[in-house]
């Protein structure tokens, strides 16, 4: 067991303060109880902080501050590798993310492939929101930031200068995957998919 405990223990000490994870990070190096019983010994000796059931932080530290809170989206990917959905920031800052919208969203929201649902974990309140546009098989980055952001936008807002952008956000093989998920998107986005991909 104490062999087990030390890898996840380098594994912890090999990434950035402020790593979010779950004990599914450590599948591959211990059986699930010593994950658990190590993970326990951890927060006791202050290595790492337990966020809420299952979600844990290797915290980040400030010379002024102390420990610091940690970060929405670092949660939220934690959230998403347990549960085994995918996930994006939410359309509205998808499309700020990509440049096709100047507003940025205040709230700490997400789509997900998975249910919708709310959670609290230390001072934030993250919502995640499904999405019928974030399929369980994962997509490029970029294609799901894409089509979230155009569905956002909505067609009555989609420019030539919206699509000319998105033009320089996607890969060949992005705008690939992009066709072959035609079937799949609303009827009104197709035609600017098509002019994106060059069509």
């Amino acid at each position: 067991m104490k062999l087990a405990s030390d890898r996840i223990l380098r594994r912890i000490r090999g990434k950035q303060r402020g790593w979010v994870f779950t004990p599914k990070n450590f599948i591959d190096l211990a059986p699930r109880t010593t994950i658990a019983v190590t993970l326990h010994r951890l927060i006791k000796k202050g290595i790492i902080r337990k966020l809420s059931h299952g979600i844990y932080d290797f915290p980040a530290h400030h010379p002024k501050l102390g420990i610091l809170a940690a970060h929405p989206d670092a949660i939220a990917k934690a959230i998403a590798l347990k549960s085994g959905d995918t996930i994006q920031p939410s359309a509205a800052r998808l499309a700020n993310l990509v440049g096709l919208d100047t507003q940025v969203p205040s709230k700490t929201t997400y789509i997900t492939s998975g249910n919708s649902q709310h959670k609290k974990i230390g001072k934030y309140s993250i919502k995640f929101t499904h999405s019928k546009l974030m399929p369980g098989t994962p997509l490029n980055i970029n294609v799901a930031r894409v089509i979230n952001a155009l569905h956002h936008l909505g067609k009555d807002n989609i420019t030539d200068m919206t699509i000319d952008k998105c033009k320089k956000i996607l890969s060949q093989k992005d705008k690939s995957q992009l066709k072959k998920n035609l079937p799949k998107l609303p009827g009104w986005i197709i035609p600017f998919i098509l002019k994106i991909i060059g069509k």
